[in-house]
């Protein structure tokens, strides 16, 4: 859409835009058939998906999925991967035990050497290239790119969260090593930037909540992770880079502590989880927060007029700190005249 790009900044800097900015991945056939003007198939996903962007909304961010034919294919270690339209799931590897985890951890620690090397360079030009090239298909659209952060994700992702829990209390040290390890990978990447390497903003992103709480105490937040996550985004900042700050559920307990620790702006705000714009805009008045629109119940479910009195609501909350979008992303259970209310909501509520 026409200015999306400098409406999308203004709300970086805080400044106010002319209207709350469109913020939304797109990964509903309906929506991406409408907006794109041909009936998305998997043959032509590749030009129909990046098509639908531009018309559809103003800010998108990782991952630009491509819709595949559901499958499942076996990884070389012999774990599934399950292909579903929009979603690929792959299964958890799994350890004999505790010890035998920490003795494969120990190993990859005792291994592990953080000098800048060919490889990853190599690997961080790759990351760049693509990031272009996501840019040039998009158009109009700013692309928030996904950075790395501090890892807990990807440390209790690998083995599933119920394992993570019993191998922490465990082995403690070297659940802490090992997001200590990922910790300084990302300040080590930051750090080999190239001045232009033309990145604005990123999102990084632990999801670090459930529907009621944090997965983890706030005694653990402090100890363990918001040194670590200070530590990330202020590499970021000394590159010129706003961080978006991506996790579900209910962060309140932990939210004063991410704001601490330099976080710009927050996604999705999962309203039935119990995150409230205008609570989250009187308490941290300078973070942009992108999201805002319950996802799970209101968009597949409520009329058009009650997703726009959301979205009016939401705007007034936010007081020129938001970019409108879906709690989560806009799956296949929303319908198209769902959306086109929350988009013409946004388009006709100008500050």
């Amino acid at each position: 859409m026409k200015g999306s790009i400098e409406r999308v900044r203004a709300v970086l800097h805080g400044q106010m835009p002319d209207r709350a900015p469109l913020y939304d991945l797109l990964r509903n056939d309906a929506v991406v058939s409408h907006f794109a003007g041909e009936t998305l198939t998997v043959e032509n996903a590749a030009q129909v998906v990046f098509r639908a962007f531009e018309p559809a909304v103003d800010a998108t961010r990782p991952l630009v999925r491509l819709p595949e034919h559901e499958r499942t294919e076996v990884l070389p270690d012999g774990r599934k991967r399950r292909f579903f339209r929009w979603t690929i799931w792959d299964e958890h590897v799994a350890y004999a035990d505790s010890a035998a985890y920490a003795a494969a951890k120990r190993a990859q620690l005792d291994a592990y050497d953080p000098s800048w090397t060919a490889e990853r360079q190599a690997s961080l030009e790759r990351s760049l290239e693509s990031i272009t090239n996501h840019r040039r298909r998009l158009g109009e659209v700013f692309f928030f790119p996904g950075g790395p952060g501090v890892g807990v994700q990807g440390v209790y992702g690998e083995i599933g969260f119920d394992h993570f829990c019993y191998y922490m209390a465990d082995y403690p040290d070297l659940i802490d090593e090992l997001i200590e390890m990922s910790t300084v990978q990302t300040v080590n990447w930051l750090e080999h930037l190239p001045p232009n390497h033309g990145i604005e903003a990123v999102m990084i992103g632990d999801d670090v909540a459930f529907k009621t709480a944090p997965m983890l105490s706030p005694k653990w937040f402090r100890e363990h992770y918001f040194g670590r996550l200070a530590r990330v985004t202020a590499a970021y900042h000394r590159q010129g880079i706003k961080v978006l700050f991506h996790s579900d559920g209910n962060l309140n307990l932990v939210l004063g502590g991410l704001v601490e620790a330099g976080i710009d702006g927050l996604n999705p705000i999962e309203v039935l989880a119990g995150m409230d714009v205008g609570d989250i805009h009187r308490c941290h008045p300078h973070l942009f927060m992108c999201g805002g629109i319950d996802v799970s119940q209101l968009l597949p479910l409520g009329t058009p007029e009650q997703v726009s009195e959301a979205v009016h609501r939401a705007i007034d909350a936010a007081e020129g700190r938001i970019m409108i979008g879906s709690s989560t992303e806009l799956n296949n259970e929303v319908p198209l005249a769902n959306y086109l209310a929350l988009r013409e909501a946004v388009l006709n509520h100008p500050y």
